[in-house]
C-alpha cells in the first residue's frame, strides 16, 4: 500500500494556506520559466501503470490539488505516470510533489505518440518532497517513470500528490545537433573498451549521445557525458564504434568518426587445435555436397571450422557438419576442414575427401561468376535485352554488364555523397514502360538526404537528371535504398530510420517507411495517409528500422525484408496503411500489440538481409553477416520451408535478382563500410534455379 499523506498540524483554513505559501516559495525559488510558459498539465486526461486502488487514480496528480494524489500498486517496480497534454508542446519545467512514496531512481520522459519515449530527465539520487525540474524537450505526452523506489523492502508503491507540467506551444525544434567529434577508444581490454569524444553542438541543448557498432544500438549516455565505458565485448573481435547526439525534440546528429579497433585475446593461447578427422561425405546432390567430420580439440576451446576446395574457402561452420553448395553436376571435388580457436590460431588440415556430385539439378543450382568488382554492387536490374546494369556504391556510377561479363560505364550519378558508412548510390529499377520511355529510377544520399532521381538511359549514357523526391533522412548506417515498381505499377522505395526510432512512427518523417509514388514522382492519390497532406501523402507503410528488400510476388504483392539491431531480423508481407512496430517492436519481441507481425523472422547474425527476390512465388533473401542466400516457400500468406545456401562460400551477400534466362543473379559485399571507392573485393554471380 502507499502511505497517507503527510500533515500539518492546525485547522484546515492554515494547513491550506500553510500549503499555498510553501508552493509560492518553491515555485519562486525555482528557475524562472519564460514569460509565454504556462502550466499545460492540469485537468488533462492522465493514465498509469496499475494504481494502488480506486482513490489513488493517475489524474490525482494533474487535478491541482495536493491533499489528492496518485499512487502506484504496491511494491512495484518500475512504475510510471503519464499526461497527455492534446497537442505537442515545448516543455520547459516539471514539478513532482511526492507523497511519503517517492522515487529514488525515475525519468521524465516525452513523447509525440505515446509509444516511443525521450528521456528529458533522469537520476539515481531522487529526494522526494518537491522536486522542480527545468528540462528542455517536445512532446503531446509527458511521465514519470519510476525504476526504484524510496521505500524499497516495503509494501509502499509510488505516491504522487501533484506532477505539474510547464511549457509552450511554440514551434518545434528541427534543428540537429552537429555531429560528436574526435572520438577514441582507449583502455582496449578482451571484454571492454573505453570511449571518448568531444561534445556536440546544438541550438537548444544536447540531451544524450547514443551509442553504436557497425550500425547497431549499443546504448544511450546522459548529454553531460563525454566517456563510456564499452562492456561485454568478445575476444579477438574487430569493433567500429560511433556516437550521434540527440536534442530534447529527438532530432539526431549525423554520426561521429569511427573508432575502430580489434579487442585482443582473452588470454595468451599460442596452441592451435588438433586437426579434423574423419572428414567424410554423408550424401551428394547435383549440386551440393554433404560433409561431416570428428571434432578438433583446443587447449582452451574451438570455435569454428572452414570448409576448403584446395586452397580456396567454400563454406563454414560452427558444429561438425555442413553442405557446400553452388557445385557443378557430375564433378569430382576435393575437400578438407580447418579448425580455429577464439584466438585465430588455425589447425593444420583434416584428411581429404573426393567426391562426385550426381548428374541432373537442384532447385538452387550451380553457380557461375559472372564477373567481379573493386566496389560495391548495391542495386541490379536487368534491360530488355538480358544485359544487367548495376549500380557501385562508392564509386557512384552505374555500369551496364552482359551475361558473358562485358561490363560498359554509363555514368556517374551526380549529388551521390557517402556516409563513411552505408550511404551512397543504393538502388535501381527500370521503369514498366522502359521500353518506350527508357526511364532508370535511382535511389542515393546526398550530403543533406537519401533522395529519389531519375534519368533516361540512351545508348551507353545516363541524360537528363530530375530529382523526383528529397527529406528522406540520411546518417552513417539505416539509409534503406531499395526501389521496386509494383504491379500496380507504382514505385515503391525502402527507406531507413536515419538512426532515429522516433523516425519510423511519425508519418511526416519519410525515414523508417515504404513509400509509393507515381512514376513523375508524385504521390498516388490513393495512399492512405494522403488526406493527412506532407511527408505522410507518400507513406505506404511505416514502422520500419531499416528496408533494404523488396519484391512482388504472382498476386501482386509486396513482400519486404528489413534489418532489426539486435534480436530479429524480418520478413513481411506489407498491408496499405500497416504499422510494423518499430522502434517499440523488433520481429516478435518487444511491445508489438496492434502492430502488423512479420511472416518470417531470423536471429540477427544468422541473416542481416540485404536484397529479397521472388521467383515462380520463391522468396529468395541475400544476407549479409549471415553470408548465406535463404530459398523460402510461399505457403499462402505465410512462409513454409526455409532452407540456407552458400553459408560462408562467397561472403557477405548484397542483391539478388531475377535474370530473363530463369536464373538468380546475386551480388556479393565484401569490405563494405567506409564509403572509400575502390577497395572491395566483390562478384556478381549467377545461381541456376531448376
Amino acid at each position: 500500500m502507499a502511505p497517507r499523506s503527510r500533515r500539518l498540524p492546525g485547522k484546515t483554513g492554515i494547513l491550506a494556506t500553510a500549503l499555498a505559501v510553501a508552493v509560492t516559495s518553491l515555485v519562486s525559488a525555482a528557475p524562472q520559466a519564460a514569460a509565454a510558459d504556462v502550466l499545460l498539465s492540469q485537468g488533462k486526461p492522465a493514465t498509469g501503470s496499475a494504481s494502488g486502488g480506486a482513490n489513488y487514480a493517475p489524474g490525482n496528480a494533474f487535478d491541482g490539488n495536493a491533499g489528492t494524489r496518485w499512487a502506484s500498486k504496491s511494491n512495484t517496480d518500475p512504475a510510471w505516470v503519464r499526461v497527455d497534454l492534446g497537442a505537442s508542446a515545448n516543455i520547459s519545467r516539471v514539478r513532482l510533489q511526492w507523497d511519503l512514496s517517492c522515487a529514488k531512481a525515475y525519468r521524465v520522459e516525452t513523447s509525440e505518440n505515446d509509444s516511443t519515449w525521450t528521456s528529458i530527465h533522469s537520476t539515481a539520487d531522487g529526494k522526494g518532497g518537491v522536486e522542480d525540474l527545468t528540462v528542455t524537450g517536445r512532446g503531446r505526452y509527458v511521465r514519470m517513470y519510476g525504476t526504484t523506489r524510496c521505500r524499497t523492502g516495503t509494501s509502499y508503491g509510488y505516491s504522487l500528490q501533484e506532477f505539474q507540467v510547464f511549457g509552450n506551444s511554440g514551434p518545434a525544434d528541427v534543428e540537429p545537433p552537429s555531429p560528436p567529434s574526435d572520438l577514441v577508444a582507449s583502455e582496449i581490454k578482451s571484454d571492454s573498451a573505453k570511449l571518448t569524444w568531444k561534445a556536440a553542438a546544438d541550438n537548444v541543448a544536447v540531451t544524450s549521445y547514443d551509442i553504436y557498432n557497425l550500425g547497431q544500438f549499443q546504448k544511450t549516455v546522459p548529454g553531460n557525458a563525454l566517456t563510456t565505458v564499452m562492456t561485454g565485448l568478445k575476444p579477438n573481435v574487430n569493433y567500429g564504434f560511433y556516437v550521434n547526439a540527440r536534442d530534447a525534440a529527438g532530432n539526431v546528429s549525423q554520426a561521429s568518426n569511427t573508432a575502430e579497433f580489434k579487442t585482443p585475446p582473452a588470454q595468451d593461447d599460442p596452441i592451435p587445435p588438433t586437426a579434423p578427422k574423419n572428414l567424410r561425405s554423408t550424401g551428394a546432390t547435383a549440386n551440393s555436397v554433404s560433409l561431416a567430420w570428428d571434432p578438433a580439440t583446443d587447449n582452451v576451446g574451438v570455435t569454428r571450422y572452414e570448409i576448403y576446395t584446395g586452397a580456396t574457402k567454400v563454406g563454414d561452420a560452427t558444429g561438425t557438419s555442413a553442405t557446400i553448395g553452388g557445385r557443378t553436376a557430375n564433378t569430382e571435388y576435393t575437400f578438407t576442414v580447418k579448425a580455429f580457436d577464439a584466438v585465430g590460431n588455425v589447425s593444420p588440415a583434416s584428411n581429404a575427401v573426393t567426391v562426385r556430385t550426381r548428374s541432373g539439378g537442384d532447385q538452387v543450382g550451380a553457380v557461375t561468376q559472372i564477373a567481379t568488382d573493386n566496389d560495391v554492387p548495391w542495386g541490379l536490374a536487368f534491360l530488355p535485352n538480358g544485359d544487367g546494369i548495376y549500380s557501385r556504391r562508392d564509386a557512384q556510377d552505374i555500369v551496364r554488364i552482359t551475361p558473358s561479363g562485358q561490363k560498359t560505364t554509363l555514368g556517374k550519378v551526380p549529388g551521390v555523397s557517402g556516409t563513411n558508412g552505408e550511404g551512397g548510390l543504393l538502388g535501381i529499377e527500370l521503369s514498366p514502360t522502359f521500353s518506350a520511355d527508357g526511364l532508370i529510377y535511382v535511389y542515393h544520399t546526398s550530403s543533406s538526404d537519401n533522395r529519389i532521381v531519375r534519368a533516361k538511359i540512351e545508348g551507353n549514357t545516363l541524360t537528363g537528371w530530375q530529382t523526383l523526391l528529397t527529406g528522406i533522412p540520411r546518417n552513417k548506417f539505416h539509409n534503406g535504398g531499395r526501389l521496386r515498381f509494383g504491379a500496380d505499377g507504382k514505385l515503391y522505395a525502402g527507406t531507413g530510420d536515419g538512426q532515429n526510432g522516433n523516425n519510423a512512427q511519425n508519418k511526416q518523417n519519410l525515414g523508417g517507411k515504404v513509400l509509393r509514388l507515381n512514376l513523375d514522382g508524385s504521390a498516388p492519390s490513393d495512399n492512405p495517409f494522403f488526406g493527412e497532406g506532407g511527408n505522410a501523402r507518400y507513406v505506404w507503410t511505416y514502422g520500419h528500422r531499416n528496408v533494404q528488400g523488396l519484391a512482388v510476388d504472382s498476386q501482386g504483392r509486396m513482400w519486404q525484408a528489413e534489418l532489426g539491431n539486435s534480436n530479429m531480423d524480418e520478413v513481411n508481407l506489407l498491408q496499405k496503411g500497416g504499422n510494423y512496430g518499430w522502434p517499440a517492436c523488433e520481429g516478435t519481441s518487444g511491445s508489438c500489440g496492434g502492430y502488423v507481425a512479420p511472416k518470417k523472422t531470423f536471429s540477427v547474425g544468422s541473416a542481416s538481409p540485404s536484397g529479397l527476390a521472388i521467383v515462380n512465388d520463391v522468396l529468395f533473401l541475400a544476407a549479409l553477416r549471415g553470408e548465406r542466400l535463404y530459398r523460402m516457400q510461399m505457403n499462402g500468406s505465410s512462409i513454409g520451408t526455409t532452407t540456407s545456401h552458400f553459408q560462408g562460400t562467397y561472403g557477405r551477400l548484397r542483391t539478388p535478382e531475377p535474370a530473363p534466362d530463369g536464373s538468380l543473379w546475386v551480388t556479393t559485399s565484401n569490405g563494405d563500410k567506409d564509403s572509400t571507392a575502390g577497395n572491395s573485393n566483390t562478384k556478381i554471380l549467377k545461381v541456376a534455379l531448376n
